[in-house]
């Protein structure tokens, strides 16, 4: 395997505006690739929190991934950071580079967790469906609605004002769903305390009634505490449970 750093998407945007490329042995023109999108609340972290994710993909799965930053709330409200997740992707996709050649970039796979969960979905429902091979959610935010009610101080912090009902539109994947949306699946412990399973459930009913395949895989892990359940403990980097790792691969192989 082989990582380049610091591979600029937007060189306005400094470290922010980075991904780090993670290529496999001897890439080729049956390399699928990936995007992938950090959590951590649109206010927190960076790709090295999901760099456990991007290993798993490129190691056990012979994938090419692109695993971005993005501009944090905290430094300038939203759409920044969903404007950010739009311009990697179209970037990863487009871009004319050495970096990404030698690899299948027609048709991309997108996954996030937690916030990156909500901005995997806002990217690849806003990107031209027949360029995204399918969209994972894990323990993301994707109705807005179910979390807003749960949560409501992070959207104040995310839009730097008290969100109106446009404002819960227009960031809300379930807007940008259409019967050309691409396959989605999301992941979501049944006790999560951060990201209600609510709003798994409340987009999973949208993009159904839209007759799109619409993939779920709830569960319950026997730990306790304030989290996602998503990570095994105390691994490094922050590695997924092998249960989530499995289904991951399982809708790879299916949508790509």
């Amino acid at each position: 395997m082989n990582v380049i750093n610091h591979l600029s998407y937007n060189k306005e945007h400094g470290f922010r505006g980075l991904g780090d490329l993670y290529l496999p042995e001897n890439p080729g023109p049956a390399t699928k690739a990936a995007l992938l999108i950090h959590g951590g609340g649109w206010s927190a972290l960076d790709k090295s929190s999901f760099a456990g994710v991007a290993l798993y993909l490129c190691q056990d799965l012979g994938m090419a991934v692109y695993n971005i930053n993005y501009r944090l709330c905290g430094q300038v409200p939203w759409p920044a950071c969903g404007d950010d997740c739009l311009e990697a992707g179209k970037f990863f996709l487009n871009a004319a580079i050495p970096e990404f050649q030698g690899f299948d970039r027609r048709c991309i796979l997108i996954v996030g967790a937690s916030a990156g969960g909500h901005l995997a979905l806002m990217t690849g429902l806003r990107l031209p469906p027949e360029r995204v091979a399918g969209i994972v959610s894990i323990s993301g935010i994707a109705d807005v609605r179910a979390d807003y009610a749960a949560s409501p101080d992070r959207y104040e912090y995310l839009l730097g004002h008290s969100p109106t009902e446009e404002d819960l539109k227009e960031i809300s994947p379930a807007t940008y769903l259409s019967r050309n949306s691409p396959p989605i699946l999301c992941t979501h412990d049944y006790h999560d305390n951060v990201v209600p399973i609510e709003s798994a459930k409340k987009f999973l009913e949208a993009a159904r009634a839209e007759g799109l395949s619409a993939e779920e895989f709830f569960y319950t892990m026997e730990e306790s505490g304030y989290s996602h359940r998503i990570w095994i403990p105390d691994s490094t980097p922050h590695k997924l449970y092998p249960c989530l790792e499995e289904r991951l691969a399982a809708f790879i192989r299916r949508v790509m």
